[in-house]
């Protein structure tokens, strides 16, 4: 049977989530807040389900809690913070991880028209793949100012958070606070920067408190994401974090009850986690067959896969690929992506089209599968737990609505 025909039967069975813009997603939420925040955005009806949570607080804070899939919060007790203010679960953006999720908030596009594809993104100006947060050639981490690729020439525009009238801020990790991705996505927005985790509650507080004008905060937190991949989504030290984001949350509503205007926070995720199958964590190296058959190395992520072919070596490649890999991937043609509408509703833009490459190749079930030649190619042989497929734990992530005067 096709691949194609396989995705479809997958789809239909419910072990992979087709993308599909009835469902309320991840970039539906950042159109509501956009709107909702005076941006010149034109919302459908899952926007306007967002901005009518949002409109009427002076102060609106949305956080991204980084790998916090919509089935961990289920298994949360009922008494806590995330649990008792989920109100649904929504989609993330495909492929599932970070870089796609985040360029989408920073936009309100989806990846069929930012060209965001991956963790690592193909760039047709320099034939290669690269890192999109590092803002580096990922085969020899060359920094791509160098090689002639600005960060406008990597990420799409235009900007949502320039476009806000309200008093715009970003809380983030110290340690990325100043990065290129970073001050791209801010577009003169205020930058604060954390050290640890329970600094979220006291550097967006005391933003909040010391304001004179109405605010949007955007909280960016890496955990459980960080923990997940080290140790596993479901181990102990992924559920520590998992309660201390808990716990800081509440502290933040708590702390900001009395507010003048209201707050409203509203907390997303983007992407969930899979345990990886220890028995297909698969590996491209130069000298597999299936690698002198492409142009460069197979860029994307970890469970989702761009293909670059050599002209005239598409049969011998398809041949190849479902030899070593086809028990684990499905196997995809860049026609099939964009006629079932894979990266988004709409049609895929030209950019978009260069970066896919000629095929696109996403897990079955819980492999995990790199071109070994990229760096962390130790911590990839050590990870636990990871995403950007399509399987539920991958793709549904909570909405979770608090703040004072929010009742659900």
């Amino acid at each position: 049977m096709p691949d194609r025909d396989q995705l479809l039967e997958a789809f239909a069975a419910g072990s992979l989530l087709r993308p599909d813009p009835t469902y309320m997603s991840v970039v539906d939420v950042m159109r509501g807040v956009a709107y909702a925040c005076g941006a010149d955005v034109s919302p459908d009806d899952h926007a306007k389900a967002i901005a009518a949570h949002l409109r009427d607080a002076r102060h609106v804070i949305l956080v991204l809690a980084d790998g916090l899939g919509v089935n961990t919060v289920d298994r949360l007790a009922r008494n806590t913070w995330l649990r008792r203010r989920l109100l649904r679960a929504i989609r993330a953006p495909f492929p599932a991880t970070t870089p796609v999720a985040i360029t989408s908030l920073a936009t309100g596009e989806y990846p069929a028209q930012h060209a965001i594809l991956g963790w690592w993104t193909y760039v047709q100006e320099i034939a290669a793949p690269v890192t999109v947060f590092a803002h580096e050639r990922a085969t020899d981490n060359r920094a791509l100012d160098g090689l002639g690729v600005s960060v406008e020439g990597l990420l799409p525009g235009p900007l949502l958070l320039p476009r806000f009238t309200r008093d715009t801020a970003l809380v983030m990790p110290a340690g990325i606070i100043d990065s290129a991705f970073t001050r791209w996505m801010a577009g003169g927005a205020r930058r604060i920067g954390y050290h640890h985790q329970s600094e979220i509650v006291s550097a967006t507080v005391e933003r909040v408190r010391r304001a004179e004008e109405p605010t949007f905060t955007y909280l960016y937190t890496p955990m459980p994401d960080t923990v997940a991949h080290e140790a596993g989504i479901d181990s102990s030290a992924a559920a520590d974090a998992i309660d201390a984001l808990d716990a800081h949350l509440e502290a933040i509503e708590e702390s900001l009850a009395e507010i003048r205007g209201g707050v409203r926070i509203i907390v997303i995720a983007d992407h969930g986690h899979l345990a990886i199958d220890d028995s297909a964590r698969l590996e491209v190296r130069d000298d597999d067959r299936i690698y002198s058959l492409l142009r460069v190395p197979p860029a994307g992520d970890l469970r989702t896969q761009y293909w670059h072919v050599k002209p005239g070596a598409h049969a011998a490649f398809e041949a190849e690929f479902h030899a070593c890999f086809g028990k684990h991937f499905l196997l995809l043609s860049a026609a099939t992506v964009d006629e079932l509408r894979l990266l988004g509703p709409m049609p895929i833009s030209p950019e978009a089209r260069a970066r896919l490459g000629d095929y696109l190749s996403v897990a079955r079930g819980a492999a995990a599968l790199r071109y070994a030649g990229f760096s962390g190619r130790d911590g990839y042989l050590r990870m636990r737990s990871s995403h950007s497929g399509l399987t539920p734990a991958e793709t549904e992530v909570p909405l979770i609505l608090g703040g004072s005067g929010f009742t659900r």
